[in-house]
């Protein structure tokens, strides 16, 4: 009942948090070929979230997507789009395996809600 309640106001969180910077009704695939020519700085970040993302570093993915997202006024529009729809998608899949008994979902996302609280 408790972890019900935890995944209930984790997405509550989550979805605040993705909303809250501008998302509109997406779509569309996640590319990276649309990182292919972005500053370095920018590209970096893409590469390390997707990595982690591969990886299921939940963690590390969430947190350098974000951090693409919150940089919207330097991306194209399709790199935002792409940023925001692969966050949704490991959201997705993270809340999925928690829900199942993941344990590495489980602590990313306490350590997640830990983060937000900080802010």
């Amino acid at each position: 009942m408790k972890f019900k309640l935890f995944s209930k106001a984790y997405a509550a969180c989550l979805a605040v948090v993705l909303f809250a910077n501008g998302c509109g009704s997406g779509g569309g695939s996640t590319s990276s070929a649309s990182f292919d020519q972005a500053v370095p700085e920018i590209k970096a970040d893409w590469d390390k979230a997707v990595a982690a993302d591969k990886a299921n570093d939940y963690f590390t993915a969430s947190i350098n997507y974000a951090k693409l997202i919150n940089q919207e006024s330097k991306l194209t529009s399709k790199q935002f789009e792409n940023a925001l729809t692969a966050s949704r998608e490991l959201s997705q899949r993270m809340m999925a395996a928690a829900e199942k008994g993941d344990a590495e979902a489980r602590a990313a996302q306490v350590k997640l809600m830990t983060s937000q609280q900080r802010r």
